[in-house]
C-alpha cells in the first residue's frame, strides 16, 4: 500500500517584523512535526532566523518596514491609488508563489494580500493573527494617544467619535482591494478585518485577553499565544545577577524607539535596579559605564523575564505574552496603534500600565516602576494570566487546527485535542449548537473545501 502524498503548507508573514516572523516561525516548527512540508513566503531581515531553523524562503513582494510602520503610527486613512498598487503587486507576488510551490494550505500571519491571492487560486487559507484585528473582537478601543483626531478634538471628544472612525478607516482600507478582486472574480470586501481573516482563523490569545463575539462560529478559535522558542543564548551575565535586588527588563521588539534605552540606562544606571536590555537590531548608546546595566542584541527572553520584576516594553504583542507567562507585570510605551491596544487590555486586566508616549519622562518612568513594584495586586495579576497561558501549546493547537481543516475541507469542524492543548473554544473542546438567529454570523467566511 503506497504512502499518502506529504502535505505542504506555506507560511506568510513580513519579515521586517520580528513578531509576525517568529510567530510563523513556532507554527512552522509544529506543522513540520506533523510531517508536512514547510516552506516561508518572506521578505525582511528576520526571515534569517527561518532560514537558520533550516527552513527554505521563497521572497514575496513586501513593502518598505519604514512605511508600514508610518501607516501604523498614524492608523488612519490611506492613499488609495499607492494601496491599490501595493494591493496588485502583492497579489500578483502570492499567486506566483503559490504557483510555483504547489502547497496544499496556505497560513498568512497579517499578510493583507493572502486571503485575495488564496481565493483566486482556489487553495485553502487560514489566518493566525489576535482577536483584535478581526470583525468580531468584543472590546470597545479607545483613541490612540496622539492620534490626529485627539490633537484636533481633545481627549474626550476624539474618543467618543473614535469608535464610528474606526469603521470607516476598516472600509475604506478594503476598497484598495476592489480593482484586484473584480479581475479575479472575487466580491469586494466589506473591511479590512477581511484581508486579516481566512477561511479558518486561529486566534494567538487567552479569551479574556482579546474577547470575541461568543455568537462566532467555529472558524474563528482561539489557540492561545505563541511566543518565541528559538535556541537564543542566555546572556553570559546572567549568573552574576543579584536576585536581592530589583530588576528591569526593557524591550522594545522591532519596532520600538530608542529612546527608551538611553532614558531607561540615565535614570536607573549606577543605581540600586538591575536594567537589562534586549535591543532586537535597534540602534542604541551603550552605557557599559553602568555595571548594573546589561544589554544584548537578541537573548532567551524567558530566561531574562525569569529574572525580571517588571518587563518595560513597547506593548508589542509577543513581548507583553512573554512577560505575561512569567508572571512578570508589564509598564508598557506603545508607539504603533496595534500596542495601544495591547496595553489598554494590559491595563484592564489589572496585570500593568500604560503611560503615554508625551508622558515618557525619567520623573515618570521611575514613579510608574515604583508603582508597579510596591503594590502586589500587578503581580498576582500577571501571576493569575501567566497561569492561564500555561494550559495552551499555541503552536502545537495551530498546527492541529490547520492540519484537520486541510484534512475534511470544513471550516466549521474542530479537532479533538489532546490533553494540554486546550479547547478550541472557552469551555468546550466541541462545536457548540448554533440558534437559528445566529445563522448569519455562524456562517463560514468562504467556501468549504472538500
Amino acid at each position: 500500500m503506497s504512502r499518502p502524498p506529504r502535505r505542504k503548507v506555506a507560511l506568510f508573514a513580513d519579515g521586517g517584523f520580528l513578531a509576525h516572523a517568529t510567530r510563523v516561525l513556532e507554527v512552522g516548527r509544529a506543522l513540520q512535526r506533523l510531517g508536512y512540508e514547510v516552506v516561508f513566503c518572506s521578505t525582511g531581515p528576520y526571515t534569517r532566523l527561518m532560514r537558520e531553523a533550516g527552513f527554505t524562503v521563497h521572497p514575496v513582494y513586501t513593502e518598505d518596514r519604514e512605511v508600514t510602520l508610518g501607516l501604523a503610527r498614524r492608523a488612519g486613512m490611506v492613499n488609495l491609488a499607492w494601496w491599490r498598487d501595493c494591493a496588485e503587486k502583492s497579489v500578483e507576488s502570492d499567486m506566483a508563489a503559490m504557483r510555483e510551490l504547489k502547497p496544499d494550505v496556505v497560513v498568512g500571519d497579517m499578510r493583507l494580500s493572502l486571503s485575495t491571492s488564496a481565493a483566486a487560486m482556489k487553495i485553502p487559507c487560514v489566518g493566525l493573527t489576535n482577536g483584535a484585528w478581526t470583525s468580531r473582537f468584543a472590546e470597545r478601543i479607545h483613541v490612540p494617544e496622539g492620534h490626529i483626531t485627539e490633537r484636533v478634538l481633545g481627549n474626550t471628544l476624539a474618543d467618543a467619535l473614535f469608535p464610528h472612525l474606526k469603521k470607516l478607516i476598516v472600509r475604506h482600507w478594503a476598497r484598495g482591494f476592489d480593482r484586484v478582486r473584480r479581475r479575479f472574480g472575487l466580491q469586494p470586501l466589506s473591511t479590512m478585518y477581511e484581508l486579516v481573516e481566512g477561511d479558518v482563523t486561529l486566534l494567538a490569545d487567552l479569551p479574556e485577553y482579546f474577547p470575541i463575539d461568543p455568537n462566532s462560529a467555529t472558524d474563528f478559535r482561539y489557540i492561545g499565544p505563541i511566543m518565541f522558542r528559538a535556541a537564543l543564548p542566555r546572556p553570559i551575565w546572567l549568573a552574576r545577577l543579584d536576585r536581592s535586588r530589583p530588576t528591569l527588563y526593557f524591550t522594545m521588539g522591532s519596532t520600538g524607539d530608542t529612546q527608551f534605552f538611553n532614558e531607561a540606562a540615565k535614570v536607573f544606571g549606577g543605581t540600586a535596579y538591575q536594567v537589562l536590555i534586549t535591543t532586537a537590531g535597534l540602534p542604541v548608546e551603550l552605557y557599559r559605564k553602568y555595571d548594573n546595566v546589561f544589554i544584548e542584541e537578541l537573548a532567551d527572553g524567558d530566561s531574562l523575564m525569569g529574572v525580571s520584576h517588571v518587563a518595560i516594553t513597547h506593548g508589542g504583542n509577543g513581548t507583553v505574552y512573554q512577560a505575561l507567562s512569567s508572571g512578570v507585570p508589564v509598564l508598557g510605551i506603545p508607539t504603533l496603534f496595534d500596542q495601544e491596544v495591547n496595553l489598554q487590555r494590559v491595563e484592564s486586566l489589572g496585570a500593568g500600565l500604560r503611560m503615554a508616549r508625551r508622558d515618557y519622562c525619567a520623573e515618570h518612568l521611575r514613579a510608574a516602576i515604583e508603582r508597579i513594584l510596591s503594590d502586589g495586586s500587578f503581580g498576582q495579576s500577571a501571576r493569575r494570566l501567566s497561569q492561564r497561558i500555561s494550559e495552551y501549546d499555541g503552536p502545537r493547537a495551530a498546527a492541529l487546527h490547520i492540519d484537520h481543516f486541510v484534512q475534511t475541507g470544513d471550516p466549521l469542524s474542530l479537532p479533538k485535542l489532546p490533553p494540554g492543548i486546550a479547547p478550541a473554544r472557552p469551555g468546550s473542546a466541541e462545536p457548540p449548537a448554533i440558534a437559528s438567529d445566529e445563522a448569519e454570523i455562524a456562517q463560514p467566511r468562504r467556501r468549504l473545501f472538500g
